[in-house]
């Protein structure tokens, strides 16, 4: 049977490991959201303008790519980047790009 002492330790354990893993997801959220802004602006200067219809599709997990899609505004084609994201806003890459007909 655990005494006083013994459940509070593991009640701290617990409360511990919510808090860290909470902190975490923060961060990780802060971390999408960064990388959201620095794609929208670089789409921004690269065509003066927000493309149309624009999909950003960034995971939690740094070693997975940044998918965009999104429809040129020239010409309405559809478009698609793949970003490498997986350090600090410098190392930020373009990966490849492709461009297809609107179906």
């Amino acid at each position: 049977m655990l005494n006083h002492s013994e459940i509070l330790a593991v009640v701290m354990g617990l409360s511990l490991a919510l808090i860290a893993f909470g902190v975490y997801r923060w961060r990780q959220h802060r971390r999408v959201g960064r990388i959201e802004a620095w794609i929208s602006d670089y789409l921004s200067a690269r065509y003066g303008e927000l493309p149309n219809h624009l999909q950003i599709h960034c995971s939690d997990d740094p070693l997975w790519p940044v998918l965009v899609a999104f429809d040129r505004p020239q010409n309405g084609t559809r478009h698609s980047l793949r970003f490498s994201c997986a350090g600090s806003q410098p190392t930020y890459s373009l990966v490849s790009e492709t461009e297809a007909p609107r179906p």
